[in-house]
C-alpha cells in the first residue's frame, strides 16, 4: 500500500535534516477533501479519513491557542455569555492577522474575568486562577476525545507575564494542545459548524501576506511556516505559532480546482524554532505528492 501523502512528505523531510529533527519532536495531522469544506460540510474530522503522527501529543501550542481564543469569543457572544463589542473585534484581528500577544491577553482577560495586573495575595490568587480556567474547561466540558487533556490557562506574551500572570506559571500548568485538536478546531470553523465562522475564517486568511509586495515582518506568518511551500494558486486560511523552542503551523487550502487540504504541523526544540525550510519543504512535498496533477 503506498505511503499517505503526509507520510511519505514527513519522512523525507526528517531526512533532509540529516538528524538535526527527529520523529519524535513532530505532530501532524494531515487530511484532504474533493470539495471545499466551505461548499460540502463533510461532518466532523474524526469521520474523515484523516492521517497523523503523534496526533494526541500534548504540545506547548505558542500562538496556535489563538485559534482557541477566537473560537471561544465567537461562541461566548452566541451563547450570551459576553456582550458585543467593537473593541473585541479589533482584537481578534489582532490576534490572528498578525498574532497580536496584548491582544490576546486582552481576550482572555475577557473571556474569563481574570485579567492581567499587579500581584495577588494567595486567596486572591487562587480565585483569579479559578476563572482563568473557564476558557479551558469550556474546552473539556465539551466531551470530545480530540480535546481531552488540553490545557488553555495561559496569554501568550513577548518576553514574559508580569505580576498575577507570572505568579499563575507553575510546574505542569503551562498551556498544552495537540496537532488533532488543533486540526478539529480549524475543520469545524471552514465547515461552517461553528458561529461566527465566516467572520473566524475572514481573520484567518492568509494571502495578504503572501502577496508579492507584502513587506512587513511583524507578524508574518507565511515565511518560514507551510503556507510558504505551497503554490500560488491555492488560497490559504492559517495561524502559525513560534517561539526559542517551537515552530508550528495549522493550514487550510484550497485549490482552484476546488480540492481542499488540512495540515496541522507542531514541531519543537531549538533547531526547528531557528530553521525556516522544514515547514515549507514538508508543505511543498505533501502538496506535490496528494495532487501530482495540479
Amino acid at each position: 500500500m503506498p505511503l499517505h501523502p503526509a507520510d511519505a512528505a514527513l519522512r523525507l523531510a526528517l531526512a533532509e535534516t540529516d538528524g538535526a529533527l527527529g520523529a519524535d519532536q513532530v505532530s501532524l495531522v494531515a487530511c484532504t477533501f474533493p470539495q471545499s469544506l466551505r461548499k460540502a460540510d463533510p461532518g466532523p474530522l474524526l469521520k474523515q479519513r484523516w492521517w497523523g503522527h503523534r496526533a494526541q501529543e500534548m504540545v506547548y501550542p505558542a500562538s496556535i491557542m489563538k485559534v482557541f481564543v477566537l473560537v471561544a469569543l465567537a461562541s461566548f457572544r452566541e451563547q450570551g455569555r459576553l456582550d458585543a463589542d467593537p473593541e473585541d473585534d479589533r482584537a481578534a484581528a489582532a490576534m490572528i492577522r498578525t498574532s497580536s500577544n496584548e491582544a490576546t491577553a486582552y481576550l482572555i482577560g475577557r473571556l474569563t474575568g481574570a485579567e492581567d495586573g499587579c500581584d495577588l495575595d494567595e486567596p486572591a490568587l487562587a480565585d483569579w486562577c479559578r476563572r482563568r480556567a473557564a476558557l479551558q474547561d469550556w474546552y473539556l466540558e465539551q466531551g470530545r476525545p480530540e480535546f481531552s487533556g488540553l490545557q488553555l490557562l495561559h496569554a501568550t506574551y513577548q518576553d514574559s507575564p508580569y505580576g498575577r500572570a507570572f505568579q499563575a506559571r507553575r510546574p505542569g500548568n503551562a498551556n498544552r494542545l495537540s496537532a488533532l485538536a488543533s486540526a478539529t478546531l480549524l475543520h469545524d470553523i471552514a465547515r461552517g459548524a461553528l458561529p461566527g465562522s465566516d467572520w473566524m475564517m475572514g481573520l484567518l486568511q492568509r494571502d495578504f501576506q503572501r502577496r508579492p509586495d507584502y513587506f512587513d515582518p511583524e507578524g508574518d506568518q507565511v515565511i518560514g511556516f507551510l503556507s510558504e511551500g505551497l503554490p500560488e494558486t491555492t488560497s490559504v486560511w492559517s495561524k502559525a505559532g513560534h517561539t526559542s523552542t517551537t515552530r508550528h503551523d495549522l493550514v487550510y487550502g484550497e485549490n482552484p480546482d476546488g480540492s481542499a487540504f488540512l495540515l496541522s504541523v507542531m514541531t519543537e526544540g531549538a533547531w526547528t524554532s531557528r530553521n525556516k525550510t522544514f515547514l515549507p519543504g514538508l508543505a511543498r512535498t505533501f502538496h506535490s505528492l496528494a495532487y501530482p496533477n495540479r
